[in-house]
């Protein structure tokens, strides 16, 4: 664990969960299930900065705050990173930058685009024999 780690309250994660809740679309206890929340916090404060990341939830925090219509472009900018971050499990870094990278190999499974596209991450979980063969759950068959 990092210090970051270590150091973060419960109401801060729970902070930047509520806002990365508001930037998903997905609710705060959905995020929070996926156990990502501290995590992806010590991510964007190692990447942002402890100062951006607290104008961020300020700026997104309380009623009335839910667009982020109103953002300046860093705070823009950031709000876009976390979203990405929350969906692919990476960090996306800035335009033209090398600094992108995948969080963790339990990132990458907990993803929202999986949840999104309404499966799971490829390789994550183990098939049955044949289960490539049957209508997957929630399609339509096509015959």
């Amino acid at each position: 664990m990092t210090a970051a780690h270590d150091d973060a309250s419960e109401g801060e994660v729970g902070a930047f969960v509520d806002v990365s809740a508001r930037l998903t679309g997905f609710g705060a206890q959905e995020l929070s299930a996926l156990g990502m929340g501290e995590t992806y916090r010590a991510v964007v404060l190692a990447q942002a900065g402890s100062e951006r990341c607290a104008r961020l939830v300020d700026a997104l925090s309380g009623p009335g705050s839910h667009a982020a219509a109103h953002l300046d472009g860093e705070l823009l900018e950031l709000a876009r990173a976390i979203t990405h971050l929350w969906y692919t499990g990476s960090w996306p870094g800035r335009p033209g930058d090398a600094g992108s990278f995948v969080v963790s190999s339990a990132s990458y499974a907990a993803g929202l685009i999986w949840r999104t596209l309404g499966g799971h991450a490829p390789g994550t979980r183990p098939a049955a024999f044949g289960s490539w063969a049957g209508t997957p759950t929630g399609a339509e068959s096509v015959r």
